[in-house]
């Protein structure tokens, strides 16, 4: 396959931040064009050639599609993008409910494309590595995990992020997608939740919770709490808010947190098993610093983002091998019964199982 070409659909914060200066590192391919119905937005990119509907940009010949839009928008691209034979790479949360997203799936198998969501935080270095904790038997039987994503009010997240109808839920939907997916990643699958939600913001301009709550049971048999939150002062916004799991298991534990991406906190081997020892902080090993062969040099962005660029490497050698890796729309799908388990709890205040 010669250089592949890259359509990107939304020209917002994420696109320019995260999707261009990902696929600019990537040596044998390029974005071509940006789709955008705001033509100077899409102009401020700087790729130069731009166009205001994605119909347009379908017909242009790229091989694969960034759906860097708004999430009601989501659904019928990616149908349409199927249809066209592009490969998809998919923000998060894939859809407003969960019949939506499997949909969508279902769509991008039947296409045979390689498909994708967005899920960049599965590449922080310290993530990778605690699952290899996890997966290796380190920690033991996990038993609970304690995890939380926490941030400041940001003006990002105003606009049609606060509104159900474009955006499906508030801050479950834009961050707590994040968190539930990197929480599967570790520990697996969810089996049920039971869940509490506040809106705080009390205007127009939203209707969508600020704060959320989770208890959850998970298929192993452990328990955890989730905590999602968008209204903590102090605790950032952008590149600095945070974000951590901890794993407890029957032979150690171990923590991370978004803000030192390249340690994790853990009691493991004799330290994990002598209940007066402290949690100690350990080095990733070099090899989880970026994924096997990324062109990206690990000194050359901050810490706390630049792993998030691997993400464009791994999309472009999915299409390269023609086959997906996780996370693929199926994660969406995943993390999407999981959000609507909690909706659903949040309303009956019961126990509320998770849908395959």
């Amino acid at each position: 396959m010669s250089r592949i070409q890259v359509g990107l659909i939304g020209a917002g914060g994420v696109a320019r931040g995260l999707h261009i200066p990902g696929f600019a590192l990537c040596e044998d391919a390029e974005v071509t064009i940006v789709c955008d119905a705001d033509q100077a937005a899409a102009s401020a990119t700087g790729i130069a050639r731009t166009c205001a509907r994605y119909q347009d940009l379908l017909q242009e010949n790229v091989d694969a599609v960034v759906i860097a839009s708004p999430n009601h928008t989501h659904a019928p691209i990616v149908h349409a993008a199927a249809a066209a034979g592009k490969h998809i790479l998919c923000e998060k949360p894939l859809a407003l409910h969960l019949d939506e997203a499997r949909s969508m799936l279902a769509a991008a198998e039947k296409a045979g494309v390689v498909h994708m969501t967005a899920f960049t935080y599965q590449f922080t270095p310290a993530v990778r590595y605690l699952r290899r904790l996890v997966q290796s038997g380190r920690i033991g039987r996990v038993r609970s995990v304690r995890a939380a994503y926490l941030m400041a009010l940001s003006p990002h997240l105003l606009g049609w992020r606060s509104l159900k109808q474009y955006a499906g839920s508030g801050v479950l939907a834009d961050i707590g997608s994040h968190l539930i997916h990197l929480t599967r990643y570790v520990v697996g699958e969810f089996a049920s939740v039971t869940a509490s939600q506040q809106r705080f913001r009390d205007d127009s301009e939203s209707d969508v919770e600020d704060w959320i709550s989770l208890l959850a049971r998970f298929q192993n048999g452990a328990c955890g709490t989730l905590e999602i939150s968008r209204i903590c002062p102090g605790r950032g916004a952008g590149i600095s808010e945070d974000m951590f799991i901890e794993v407890y298991g029957s032979e150690g534990s171990a923590a991370f947190s978004l803000q030192d991406p390249w340690r994790l906190r853990v009691a493991l081997d004799e330290d994990g098993r002598d209940p007066t020892r402290l949690l100690s902080t350990i080095d990733v090993p070099p090899e989880f610093l970026k994924l096997a062969g990324s062109p990206r040099d690990i000194h050359a962005h901050d810490a706390r983002w630049g792993y998030r660029f691997d993400q464009a490497y791994q999309f472009i050698q999915s299409i390269r091998a023609g086959q997906g890796r996780t996370p693929t729309l199926e994660d969406g799908v995943r993390c999407q019964s999981v959000m609507e388990a909690a909706l659903a709890s949040c309303v009956s205040g019961m126990w509320t199982e998770v849908r395959a």
